[in-house]
């Protein structure tokens, strides 16, 4: 009983983390890319129903780079 509780908030978890995380690369991700290119692209809106689908995972993919890439490359040629 205890273990099947545990898994359904293990699974829960996951998932308002994964949405949470999705959104947060997807907004910084189309922020900085409208900024960069002065408002052109991306044309997608800032909300969107699958911020990690097919047309809209690479502005994912670029506010990754900006939220943890980044950062660590710096700390790493820093302090490396």
């Amino acid at each position: 009983m205890l273990e099947l509780l545990l898994r359904g908030l293990l699974f829960v978890g996951e998932f308002v983390l994964e949405i949470v995380v999705s959104y947060l690369f997807y907004g910084a991700g189309w922020l900085a890319l409208r900024l960069l290119t002065l408002g052109r692209y991306p044309r997608l809106p800032l909300r969107v129903a699958d911020p990690m689908g097919p047309r809209s995972s690479w502005v994912g993919a670029f506010g990754f780079c900006l939220i943890v890439v980044l950062p660590l490359a710096v700390l790493v040629f820093t302090y490396g």
